[in-house]
């Protein structure tokens, strides 16, 4: 009997919430509370465990089951869904020892985790923190512990200190929410200089900031910044003999880093130059191989399995390949000029064979 009083009552409230916050935190506590009320002051110490068999079924909760860090997930993802990309698997490294630590008491993280992805357009950076937050969270980029900020439209250059202060607020809101969300900063090419300074604090080796601590939280950069400078050190890697498959994202870092550096929203950032970015990773170039796995791949997803020569055709008139006319090597736009251009020739093709 008891139990089914305070499943009514924690259902009741459920339905009256939202994904504010606040109002979380206000419904575990009357939970809490109903529980002690109904049966007696003992049970008051088994707070978490009453929150996850009662409102965690109604909402999403900061536990295991919401945020399960599923790795061998991301991994398989990684190898079936995201191509041309041999040094994404380091990312599945750099997870699983943030993981580790988070669930090792005696040795915890001792900073937040920051990794800058870098890569010329449509090379597969924003799908990789897709795929990572989706593997991370049961909600994937729907959960309320995952946020995306976009450079070019969350910080306004007319306000600098504005957009700092709303940057600070939103970050620690989620952080004390939950102390494992995924942050993701896109377009950091775009954003202003210095704003990205308003979470040197953060993401830098603090037990707490003003009594919050986020050093189990995950920050991603994402910027086509270096893109050409990688482009031009993977054909440097080449010359000497290197294969594709086997360079190492250290080769890349220091002329990531330099021009990160120089342009953007990395233009003499602090978090650069105190060296609190911990991995950077270069998303490669995609050559016409991987051009091409992309094109069948977008047409498998439209309901092609066999498209025409004259599709293929049409589908791969909008990809150009640099750097030179001399050494057509790398696309130059990568998948992501397939998104509407498929469905685009499918359509145009059915029209054609009426």
């Amino acid at each position: 009997m008891m139990h089914l009083k305070l499943n009514y009552i924690l259902f009741s409230l459920c339905v009256l919430s939202t994904n504010n916050y606040v109002f979380s935190e206000l419904i575990t506590l009357t939970a809490i509370g109903a529980a002690t009320a109904i049966g007696g002051a003992s049970l008051f110490k088994w707070g978490p465990l009453i929150k996850d068999n009662t409102i965690c079924r109604y909402m999403e909760c900061c536990n295991e089951a919401y945020i399960p860090y599923d790795l061998e997930k991301l991994k398989q993802s990684f190898e079936q869904k995201l191509i041309g990309q041999p040094l994404a698997g380091e990312l599945v490294n750099i997870l699983r020892a943030h993981k580790e630590a988070m669930l090792d008491g005696s040795k915890p993280n001792k900073k937040a985790l920051v990794i800058s992805i870098h890569g010329l357009s449509g090379v597969g950076k924003n799908y990789a923190s897709t795929l990572i937050a989706e593997a991370l969270y049961k909600e994937g980029m729907h959960s309320k512990f995952v946020k995306v900020f976009m450079g070019s439209t969350d910080f306004d250059c007319t306000d600098v200190q504005k957009s700092r202060e709303k940057f600070i607020t939103i970050i620690r809101k989620m952080v004390n929410a939950c102390r494992k969300p995924l942050i993701i900063i896109d377009e950091i090419h775009h954003m202003c200089p210095s704003v990205l300074d308003a979470i040197k604090p953060m993401v830098d080796h603090h037990h707490a900031v003003d009594g919050v601590d986020f050093r189990d939280s995950v920050f991603i950069f994402i910027s086509n910044t270096g893109g050409k400078e990688i482009a031009d050190n993977l054909l440097d890697l080449y010359v000497q003999g290197v294969k594709r498959n086997s360079v190492e994202f250290n080769q890349f870092e220091p002329t990531i880093r330099r021009i990160a550096y120089r342009q953007g929203g990395f233009e003499k950032a602090a978090i650069v130059a105190h060296h609190l970015i911990d991995h950077y990773i270069p998303f490669l170039p995609l050559e016409q191989y991987h051009i091409d796995l992309c094109a069948m791949a977008a047409f498998r997803d439209n309901g092609i399995l066999q498209p025409t020569e004259e599709m293929l055709d049409d589908a791969f008139s909008v990809i150009t390949y640099g750097p030179t006319e001399s050494q057509p090597i790398f696309a130059n736009n990568g998948c992501k000029r397939f998104t509407k251009h498929i469905p685009y020739v499918i359509e145009k093709h059915k029209q054609k064979n009426k």
